[in-house]
């Protein structure tokens, strides 16, 4: 199974499936900062070290009359360290305004779970664990009173999108036709990307870092195909209700303003900020949001992908007989001590296993605040509590 590279078609789709004081401290390392003072600005980079390498996310500062607006460029899954530093440099700001389409002052709550079908989301979710990165929604803190929303609320975007002729499938549809165009028409955008051999690279057991680096060499594409969305509402629209808002802030006096974005927003935004707000920018740092330095992958190797999965429908089986022992003990029913009890039931699957593949005897229980059962496994460490830790649950229908 090989990849030469992961779809351009499809990576912008996974962009924007999220669409989502105290002085800065001035102790960053004097490499943070490029000297850039000219614009157009670069939002995003990779930058190639040896084996491995780096993707990078801007922090760009605008004055005008002492009065500062900093462009934060966002990505929607990178490494913990970068999003526990953006929540440390938000402090900063008098107001931050973000970006989430949804009800007039929505806060994202960290950590929760979405609810209902959700493919772009879950795409995200694959992704984040597939690469070891963390997810913005289960890091970014969105509850700081200096937190403004700053986006379209879904009447707004529903509306800019019927005057402008637009609709959500077509916005997709062109997004993914321009990508496929830029693989064709412009190959230099993903110059450099190498082709990597999968399951020679799991073998290897740098299967993950070697995918982490082709999803990073790619990203300074997406942001290109992103950001050719001119006068859409994905884009410009909700740029505009995001500039609205930034004038009311400077109004009420702010003189230090956040804006946290998408990177692909970026660029129009920051010509809308110089050319016709009167800004000029004065500082240009980089961070650093995916360490691609090469390392072991240090936890499933292949040949545990069979136990694996065999583990995982053994567990789901422990857990669906929770209606059956519910049905003969009552509602209330705990699981048994001895899971072996449940082989009695007259409609139990007769392929019940009651010890995982690695030795250790599987754990029934109830979900948290629930009735439903659980089903869990200390995976091939043997040691509950820890990251490879199975679990399945008993469905609700």
């Amino acid at each position: 199974m090989r990849s030469a590279s992961i779809s351009c078609a499809l990576l912008p789709l996974l962009a924007a499936a999220t669409a989502s004081c105290q002085q800065e401290s001035q102790s960053l390392t004097p490499k943070t900062f490029d000297g850039q003072t000219e614009t157009p600005s670069d939002f995003a980079r990779f930058v190639e070290v040896g084996d491995g390498g780096r993707f990078d996310t801007s922090v760009t500062t605008y004055e005008r009359d002492g009065v500062e607006v900093v462009l934060y460029a966002a990505v929607h899954i990178a490494d913990r360290a970068c999003y526990e530093k953006l929540n440390e440099r938000f402090r900063s700001c008098d107001v931050l305004l973000y970006e989430l389409v949804g009800p007039a002052d929505a806060r994202p709550v960290k950590g929760r779970k979405g609810e209902g079908f959700n493919p772009l989301g879950m795409m995200q979710q694959a992704l984040k664990n597939g690469l070891q990165l963390s997810f913005q929604l289960d890091e970014i803190d969105y509850m700081p009173k200096n937190f403004v929303h700053a986006d379209m609320t879904p009447e707004e975007f529903q509306s800019s999108m019927a005057e402008r002729g637009e609709s959500l499938l077509s916005i997709m549809y062109k997004m993914m036709t321009d990508g496929a165009k830029m693989q064709r028409k412009s190959p230099e955008a993903l110059q450099g990307v190498a082709e990597v051999d999968l399951v020679e690279a799991f073998r290897s057991g740098d299967g993950r870092h070697r995918m982490r680096v082709s999803f990073a060499q790619q990203l300074e594409a997406m942001e290109l195909m992103a950001a050719g969305g001119e006068g859409s509402t994905l884009l410009e629209g909700r740029n505009e209700k995001c500039l609205s808002v930034l004038r009311r802030e400077l109004g009420k006096g702010h003189r230090r303003l956040g804006i946290y974005y998408g990177a692909a927003h970026l660029p129009h935004m920051e010509q809308r900020i110089v050319d016709d707000m009167g800004f000029r920018k004065i500082r240009h740092e980089w961070l650093e949001a995916w360490d691609c330095t090469k390392r072991a992958d240090g936890d499933v190797a292949i040949d545990d992908v069979a136990s694996r999965r065999a583990s995982k429908l053994q567990l789901l089986r422990l857990a669906k007989t929770g209606k059956a022992w519910r049905a003969a003990r009552g509602e209330d029913a705990a699981p048994p001590a001895d899971l072996r009890e449940l082989a009695a039931l007259s409609s139990a699957d007769k392929g019940l296993v009651f010890v995982d593949p690695w030795g250790t005897a599987y754990r029934v229980e109830r979900r948290p605040g629930k009735k439903l059962w659980q089903a869990r496994s200390a995976g091939p460490d043997k040691q509950w509590g820890t990251k490879d830790d199975l679990k399945m649950r008993e469905h609700s229908w």
